[in-house]
């Protein structure tokens, strides 16, 4: 979820900034087609997700982040928060102007257990399957918005379980992070808890 208690001073947005969106731009309207499903709307949630990045206060700090380490995708995350939020939430303005469009959202059925999970480490070399993507998109979304809660736990949770998804080995973490094995264990294992809470709460599941 986005993090509306820091009080960071927005900053303006510089030319750096809009050559960035500009570059993504194509990337952004995909997002939204992704999570939407190809909703019709899906564009007009693209570009309310922009407009509502570009006036957030966090704008500054997730700007300036995602200059200093551009490849950990600090804004996408942010972005995808937004339209999540914005799609999911059922205190969402977005959701409300545009009610008659999300009349069935919320009641795609999918049952979310470790072979999902599984899934997210080696995608199968099979014919596409919508739903999978569609809730595997989900669950990597989820992770992303953990991964913005710098001061609290979901992030250490949400990069160990990552982890985890690429080599299913905790003592190879282990030796990697030298974090004791057993704390990944059950750093994963809380993720895991979390994330399916947060499917269900947004009624993917």
């Amino acid at each position: 979820m986005i993090d509306s208690t820091l009080d960071t001073p927005q900053k303006t947005t510089c030319k750096s900034d809009l050559d960035w969106i500009t570059d993504n731009y194509d990337n952004i309207i995909q997002w939204a087609k992704n999570m939407t499903k190809g909703d019709p709307i899906s564009t007009e949630l693209a570009h309310y997700a922009l407009e509502q990045f570009l006036t957030h206060k966090r704008y500054g700090e997730i700007m300036d982040r995602n200059s200093s380490e551009p490849d950990f995708g600090h804004a996408r995350s942010f972005i995808l928060a937004i339209m999540r939020n914005s799609w999911y939430s059922k205190k969402s303005e977005f959701k409300r102007v545009n009610a008659n469009h999300r009349a069935d959202i919320g009641h795609r059925k999918k049952t979310v257990d470790d072979e999902l999970f599984q899934q997210l480490e080696n995608q199968p070399d099979e014919p596409y399957d919508y739903e999978i993507d569609f809730l595997t998109e989900a669950v990597e979304g989820i992770l992303e918005e953990m991964e913005l809660d710098y001061e609290g736990k979901l992030w250490y949770n949400a990069r160990l379980f990552k982890m985890w998804l690429e080599t299913q080995n905790y003592s190879e973490i282990a030796r990697k992070t030298s974090i004791p094995r057993t704390s990944i264990s059950n750093a994963v294992e809380e993720a895991k808890t979390y994330i399916k809470e947060e499917l269900k709460n947004r009624k993917i599941i």
